[in-house]
């Protein structure tokens, strides 16, 4: 339980913090601005990945978890998302999220509605 909470911080902290080395370093020395304007564009950037990645984090989490406290198939997770068997593979046990990210959303939401329904 707390490495599912854990997880998503820790990948928000390293994507923000990649992403404010990489525009402080574009903008400072590339586009010429000065330090405090280079800093403030880098600071919003690494919010930005941060969110973002907190986000996908959470959701490959909460789908996992909510996959496997209901040991739900290949073929259940196709029937409650609406989508195709072959997008939820399963390997030793395990769901491996192939998905593109921009359907985890889709996917969470369905998955969420399925666990209130269930309890």
């Amino acid at each position: 339980m707390h490495k599912q909470r854990v997880f998503p911080i820790v990948y928000g902290i390293i994507s923000s913090l990649i992403a404010f080395i990489a525009v402080f370093f574009i903008s400072n020395r590339t586009f010429k601005w000065s330090l405090p304007i280079a800093v403030m564009v880098a600071s919003i950037f690494a919010m930005f990945f941060f969110v973002l990645s907190w986000f996908r984090g959470h959701a490959s989490v909460e789908i996992k978890r909510i996959a496997h406290e209901f040991q739900l198939s290949d073929e259940d997770l196709a029937q409650i998302t609406g989508m195709k068997r072959s997008d939820f593979p399963i390997y030793h046990d395990r769901l491996q999220l192939i998905l593109p990210k921009r359907y985890w959303p889709k996917v969470l939401t369905a998955l969420q509605k399925f666990e209130r329904d269930q309890k």
